[in-house]
């Protein structure tokens, strides 16, 4: 069924204008002696009617694709909330936890510069407050920088200013993500040591040694790397998993212990 469905979305123009060729061809024929004077007037409602249906029917369809989306990306949020929300009234206080996210809708976002930002429709009198998380349904996305009543913006991770702790998921070895401003698919994992073991296709994740993510969040995975350097660590490309090129639905993280971290490292 779903496949017939997929066919049909796929051929909807093809079938929208075979359907109304075969409307008109059955007027005309029904017809054919009595109003070629009318012809002229029938082709102009018709050409507008095709226009205006077709029309509509592309939105009907588009909007159903922006649905599944949705769905789509709820359904992967779930997955951090099962994971990070935390709904009990007992933490262990060693680990960070989620208390909530908020969606908001970017109207603003850019790849193509070297200090990329992206603004979002929701602000101070949405509960957001500076240094926030932001993710997509894939992954980590940045961190709240400006903030308005109703309006936010964000250091991008495609920003060359912006560092985030970062782990190999499979060994917990430490790093760091930066970007050197080229790829906007690929970051930089630094830090890690030419004793570590790693394999092209590893995934990396946050590591939850800053207030900004829990451990944890997607980056991204091992694209590239090699271990010339004389420094002693990789060099290594991490091809993240986040979209930026088509950012649409985020998600900011509201931390119950953000006020509590900030307050010791401002001692």
């Amino acid at each position: 069924m779903q496949s017939i469905i997929n066919s049909i979305v796929k051929n909807r123009n093809l079938i929208i204008y075979l359907f109304l060729s075969f409307v008109t061809f059955n007027y005309l024929y029904n017809n054919s002696s009595v109003h070629y004077s009318g012809f002229g007037k029938i082709g102009t409602y018709i050409s507008g009617s095709t226009s205006s249906i077709s029309s509509y029917i592309n939105s009907y369809f588009n909007l159903r694709q922006e649905n599944n989306k949705l769905i789509e990306e709820n359904l992967e949020l779930k997955k951090y909330e099962s994971q990070f929300i935390d709904k009990s009234d007992t933490r262990d206080i060693s680990e960070s936890k989620i208390d909530k996210t908020i969606s908001a809708k970017v109207i603003l976002n850019s790849i193509n510069k070297s200090k990329n930002i992206i603004v979002i429709n929701k602000g101070e009198l949405n509960g957001i407050t500076k240094e926030m998380g932001v993710i997509s349904s894939k992954g980590v996305v940045g961190i709240i920088k400006n903030i308005t009543d109703n309006y936010s913006s964000i250091v991008s991770l495609l920003n060359t200013d912006l560092k985030i702790n970062a782990i190999l998921k499979n060994s917990s070895t430490i790093g760091s993500i930066s970007w050197n401003g080229l790829d906007p698919r690929i970051v930089q994992l630094n830090d890690i040591p030419l004793s570590s073991s790693i394999k092209v296709g590893d995934t990396i994740v946050t590591g939850g040694m800053s207030f900004y993510f829990p451990k944890g969040i997607p980056i991204g995975r091992i694209e590239d790397y090699n271990n010339t350097s004389l420094e002693g660590y990789y060099s290594i490309d991490v091809s993240i998993f986040s979209d930026f090129s088509s950012l649409s639905n985020l998600y900011i993280l509201q931390r119950t212990d953000d006020d509590e971290i900030k307050f010791l490292l401002n001692e």
